[in-house]
């Protein structure tokens, strides 16, 4: 972050505002929110412009940033909007949130006491418990499914269902699946059953049962998939299969990336039944697969995204929506961009047991170039568990004791990201693994799945340790289901399936609160209006949503299920719905809800319906037109639907289907354009005969004419003839000359469409039959479209005016910058021009200054600074001044070790009096490290010298004395290197002859070639290689 002037510090910041807040009366509720500031600010909050005080019913807990008020025992008149009030030396910030105050719902009759069902002996009044949860399914197209719930509680909850977040008979016909009520067994609670009669595809889902009753609410939910029946083989096995899909009536949409990069398609298809949605590569089904994942997100759209693009993946990708209805299809053509560089051999899929090792190997082109080894967007370093092998061009990748998890896609990157990809698979108990990571909103519902190699077998699903509860899990036949409804901040951590010895594990996070979507409109009528329209009315949600929202109408025709969008207007009040919306006579029901940014509201649906009719009227109807000798006649009329219509010239009728043509050989030339509700006939380049024409236009309910006149213009323009282009550079004097054919004749001159006024930078003068538009020092913003217009003719201008070429004068080639964590990086630009202007871009996208990127500009030079450079900072980075353009890359990597030798305990034995020299080195020059000698550090005298040199850190004792024995540290971070010094008199060993007098230990690799920078450790530059 950037510091601020003076000593005053940070305004107040709020990173989590209060929400609105819903509560029946005699409940409690709590505005929450998080604000920052430098000195902590003072909060206070206040409600109609008055500081709220603590009492009986109201508190205002602190747990250090983040500030509460908790209010107990809400009655009607604590509704109102509550401030958030936070201030400090350096500022003041406020947020607002409303609480609403609902009365409680009537008491519903009690039965009668021969109905109530008695509780149990001893048993008391109780939140809703689940006795026994739905289990997951699966089953193939067309069978029967059948969820069932049983749960206690008292008074008895209420039950109900949803699927994917939503009401059922917002997602389905009433005639696709039953409840059917009941008792628990044993008459102990409630039961709910949910049958699906014929499962279809879409009704794959997640359904959650939930329970509530005055004291609570409780929820456990079932994970079901309907798959397609395996297809049976055709009689003649010498027999063509059917085709896929239907062949494609247009042209796909072409798509490019890069190899080694992903490619995401997203189909969004709407109907009713909901379609089924099957995704085909060339002709043929796809299946997900490591590298191939298909899901729906969040807002309904189908997705199919492809990891980590090969040549092999190209192709036509299609994605095929049936229902009971018809079929659609949506296409596109993935092409993969090769880079120039490539491996000489790329990796191959691998297969290996659990607990043995698997053997991945490429071939880079250059010995020399380096490479680094992932596991799907996880950097691999070499350990004891990937032993990474380099030998020559070879490449090798060694993956000791095989797990579960290790299965997955991995890669193999050159400089530049160019990557080689290749599957490993790991065969044991489990088939199907979790994901590596699994985000969820926080209210949503989270589905991790596991497929086994033997069926029936039995399996443990704990998180972070602890079991988890039996009626989340499901089991059938090889698939393992854990499904947690409705997932709160409490669910986040490490979730584990146990299998025998094999296991495997996913990190679940929970991200932030799921917003809720917007109420529904309220008071929503309709009202018969004058002949062919109707009028709805209705009144905004209560609470008004937080976000701007707007209202979607909907249409209805009565005996259809489908509902079609009107249109969506931004206020309430009355919408006048007229004939001409709807596409053919009949009687139309109407419903409308609410849309933000969070979502919809349920519909509502207004009481009746109406007869309307399709008609079309004459909004703006056709006008005589004026022209001059050779322009253009344009004839134009707006029709209130949208409708085909025909037009006529002279009586004769022009030809629907051709939008451009002639009435006959040597007759005028016209065009036809149609765009929404405004039709248009272009006469091009009129003469003085077609004075007097007549244009017609006739379509069901409309007729209409209007006649053509042509002027003699008084004038003609004597040069240009034809269109003119001319090019300039800054500061250069443009003149602009129109010449007439008579004298002193007024002109006019325009730019860009608009009248130019003259001033010191435009002159405009008259010189006879000249006319002239003078721009004594043009600029880059002078550059447009001129016209010299006067009666009837004008002549055009086209001016282009540039600043002189810019030229990067350093660097002239390619930069590739290698840093560490922490690392200050600067990439310098140098160009020829102090004003010229310079954008940065990384990986193709222009970058912005923030804490984290710093922008400086200092005459002709230009940097790119990254105070602290982290791994994801590294790409292709571009320097763009005009035309050229200078290339770096930058690669940073993680340090997971500052000492490179020794790796471990050295044991040193020396004669009094002998040289002693203990050698560290390290994997940075300008790192700063600590000596110790038993725990303190040693002070550098005659008798114990500090040496420093390049990357290596030494401890020198010329003359070592018997109290020098003991145990040496050489220290950086929480990283040091041990040496254990024991003196003696004189060696133990007879065989003294050859003792050498200084006894040194250095413990280093070969020695190679290394290029640092010449900053200190917080500056990095480009160009220091």
């Amino acid at each position: 972050m950037k510091a601020g002037s003076g000593d005053q510090g940070s305004p107040p910041c709020f990173l989590r505002f209060p929400r609105p807040v819903r509560v029946v009366s005699g409940g409690e509720a709590e505005l929450q929110c998080v604000v920052l500031g430098e000195p902590p600010p003072i909060v206070v909050w206040e409600k109609g412009g008055q500081p709220l005080a603590a009492s009986e019913r109201l508190s205002f807990p602190v747990d250090g940033a983040e500030h509460g008020l908790l209010l107990s025992g809400a009655l009607p008149t604590d509704a109102g909007v509550y401030v958030c009030r936070a201030r400090n030396a350096a500022g003041e910030a406020y947020a607002a949130a409303a609480v609403t105050v609902l009365e409680p719902p009537a008491p519903e009759p009690e039965p009668q006491a021969a109905e109530r069902p008695l509780p149990q002996p001893g048993a008391g009044e109780g939140a809703p418990v689940f006795l026994t949860g739905p289990g997951s399914q699966w089953v193939l197209r067309g069978a029967e499914v059948v969820l069932t719930c049983q749960v206690g509680g008292l008074p008895e909850p209420t039950l109900y269902w949803e699927k994917d977040g939503m009401a059922l008979d917002e997602v389905w016909d009433s005639s696709h699946f039953a409840l059917v009520p009941g008792r628990a067994e044993g008459g102990r609670g409630v039961s709910l059953a949910l049958r699906i009669l014929a499962a279809r595809l879409p009704d794959s889902g997640v359904y959650v049962c939930h329970a509530r009753n005055p004291h609570g609410h409780a929820q456990a939910g079932a994970l079901l998939q309907v798959h397609q029946p395996p297809e049976s083989p055709p009689a003649d096995p010498d027999e063509a299969p059917p085709p896929v899909v239907e062949p494609l009536k247009c042209a796909p949409k072409t798509f490019w990336v890069n190899e080694g990069k992903h490619a995401k398609f997203r189909c969004y298809v709407m109907g009713k039944p909901e379609p089924e949605i099957e995704w085909h590569w060339e002709g043929r089904p796809l299946l997900p697969d490591r590298r191939r994942l298909m899901y729906r997100d969040r807002d309904g759209g189908f997705v199919l995204k492809v990891l980590y693009c090969q040549a092999k993946d190209r192709g036509l990708y299609v994605c095929a929506a049936r229902n009971s209805a018809g079929q659609t299809l949506s296409a596109v053509r993935l092409h993969v961009k090769e880079p120039r560089l490539r491996f000489t051999r790329p990796l191959q899929d691998v297969e290996g047991r659990e607990h043995g090792i698997v053997v991945l190997e490429c071939k880079v082109p250059n010995s020399r170039i380096p490479t680094a080894w992932f596991r799907e967007d996880q950097r691999l370093l070499p350990c004891r568990k990937y032993e990474q092998i380099e030998e020559g061009t070879v490449r090798r990748l060694i993956i000791h004791r095989l797990k579960a998890d290790d299965d997955g896609v991995y890669l193999c990157e050159m400089r530049g990201r160019v990557r080689s990809v290749a599957n490993v698979t790991v065969k044991g108990p489990i088939l199907k693994r979790l994901p590596r990571k699994l985000d969820v909103l926080e209210g949503e519902n989270a589905v991790l799945l596991v497929e086994t190699r033997e069926a029936g077998i039995e399996g443990r699903w704990s998180r972070d340790g602890e079991d988890l509860p039996a009626t989340c899990q499901s089991s059938s036949g090889h698939m393992h289901a854990l499904v947690l409804p409705g997932v709160t901040r409490e669910d986040a951590g490490e979730v584990t399936f146990n299998v025998g010895n094999s296991r495997t594990t996913t990190l679940l996070r929970v991200k932030c609160v799921k917003h809720s979507p917007p109420g529904p409109p309220m008071l929503a009528e309709m009202f018969k209006g004058h002949k062919n329209t109707v009028l709805l009315t209705w009144k905004p949600p209560e609470p008004a949503p937080e976000t701007p929202f707007i209202y979607r109408l909907e249409r209805q025709e009565v005996g259809s299920e489908d509902w079609v969008q009107c249109f969506s207007v931004e206020k309430a009040g009355a919408v006048e719905v007229p004939g001409d919306c709807v596409p053919v006579e009949g009687d139309y029901r109407f419903r409308v809800c609410t849309v933000s940014e969070h979502g919809r509201s349920s519909h509502v649906v207004f009481q009746g319906s109406a007869h309307l009719v399709p008609t079309a009227r004459l909004v703006a109807g056709l006008e005589d037109v004026q022209v001059y000798d050779g322009e253009d006649a344009v004839f134009s009329l707006d029709l209130s639907t949208i409708i085909q219509g025909t037009w006529f010239l002279n009586g004769q009728e022009l030809k629907s289907d051709e939008p451009e043509g002639q009435v006959e050989p040597g007759a005028l030339w016209y065009r036809v354009e149609q765009k929404g509700l405004q039709h248009r006939l272009i006469l091009q380049s009129v003469k003085h005969q077609d004075s007097g024409a007549l244009v017609g236009f006739s379509c069901p309910g409309v007729q209409d004419s209007a006649a053509l006149t042509i002027q003699e213009s008084p004038v003609h323009i004597l040069s240009p003839q034809d269109r003119v282009s001319l090019t300039f550079t800054t500061s250069e004097r443009v003149v602009l000359t129109c010449e007439l054919s008579r004298l002193d004749f007024p002109a006019s001159w325009y730019k860009d469409g608009q009248e130019v006024m003259e001033s010191e930078s435009l002159v405009v003068k008259v010189d006879g039959r000249k006319h002239r538009l003078i721009l004594p020092a043009a600029e880059v913003r002078d550059s447009g479209e001129f016209e010299c217009r006067t009666e009837g003719v004008s002549a055009f201008f086209s001016v282009t005016v540039q600043d002189p070429p810019v030229h990067i004068l350093d660097p002239q080639e390619h930069v590739f910058v290698h840093a560490i964590t922490s690392e200050c990086v600067m990439l310098t630009c140098e160009v020829d021009r102090e004003d010229a202007e310079v954008h940065w871009y990384k990986d193709g996208q222009e970058v912005e200054e923030g804490d984290f990127l710093v922008l400086e500009n200092e005459g002709p030079h230009h940097r790119l600074v990254l105070p602290a450079a982290q791994p994801p900072d590294g790409g292709e980075f571009q320097c763009v001044a005009g035309e050229e353009r200078a290339y770096f890359t930058v690669t940073i990597t993680d340090v997971s070790s500052w000492i490179v030798y020794p790796s471990g305990k050295v044991y040193v034995a020396a004669v009094r009096l002998e040289r002693v020299v203990l050698t560290c080195e390290l994997c940075r020059p300008w790192a700063e490290v600590r000596w110790t000698k038993d725990g303190e550090e040693v002070v550098e005298s005659p008798a114990l010298l500090l040496q420093k040199e390049d990357t290596v850190r030494r401890l020198v004792l010329p003359a070592v004395q018997l109290e020098d024995s003991g145990e040496y540290l050489c220290e950086i971070d929480d990283e040091s290197a041990s040496f254990t010094v024991t003196v003696t008199e004189s060696y133990q060993s007879q065989d003294s002859s050859n003792n050498n007098p200084d006894l040194c230990v250095l413990l280093k690799k070969p020695k190679t070639r290394r290029l640092w920078s010449r900053f200190p450790p917080w500056r990095r530059t480009a160009g220091a290689e």
